[in-house]
């Protein structure tokens, strides 16, 4: 079963913005769509440890955003398709939590990448695949997105760039230094 990102993802452009989701409505969108596939959902207790298991202020924010989706595209159905009684659900959201990263719900409503990266790592936490790719290019893809990686790289640019003009720096100011030194010797 193979999960229709382009089509998902034309889906949430279709859906009216919305007040984000209470997080007990959230947390019983995705619970329902584990009961409408044979899974036995995550308990009560096991919601509640999330916190502290993943210590992310961005992680109710991200509940509401994975129930929004849900109940506003394919992805449901398509999620309840791929699921079956011996599915664990604790685990699949244990593995979207912990790739998804530093995502924000306003990321996901306003920048395609990251929409995609949202939709990618939820079908890689399911085990399912994406239509038209083999599961190794999926997975290339996936990582290309990675906004945690992108930040590191944009860091370690940012870093290179600063010493680069230290280093620019410090040759001009040795420059006029020679100059100086050098109109003060033939004076």
């Amino acid at each position: 079963m193979a999960f229709d990102l382009d089509q998902l993802r034309e889906q949430l452009a279709a859906v009216p913005l919305v007040s984000p989701y209470s997080h007990d409505l959230a947390v019983a969108i995705i619970c329902d769509t584990f009961r409408l596939g044979s899974a036995r959902p995550p308990s009560l207790e096991q919601w509640q440890a999330f916190p502290q298991r993943f210590v992310s202020p961005l992680w109710r924010e991200q509940v509401g955003m994975l129930a929004h989706v849900l109940a506003s595209s394919s992805l449901r159905e398509e999620t309840v398709r791929l699921l079956n009684p011996r599915f664990d659900a604790m685990e699949a959201l244990n593995r979207f939590f912990e790739i998804l990263g530093p995502l924000t719900a306003e990321m996901v409503r306003s920048n395609k990448f990251r929409q995609e990266e949202f939709l990618r790592k939820w079908i890689f936490a399911l085990g399912g695949e994406v239509k038209g790719e083999r599961p190794k290019e999926s997975l290339q893809r996936m990582n290309q997105l990675d906004y945690r990686k992108a930040m590191k790289d944009f860091e370690k640019a940012e870093a290179a760039r600063k010493a680069e003009a230290q280093k620019r720096e410090k040759m001009l100011q040795e420059a006029a230094q020679k100059a100086a030194d050098a109109r003060g010797w033939r004076e």
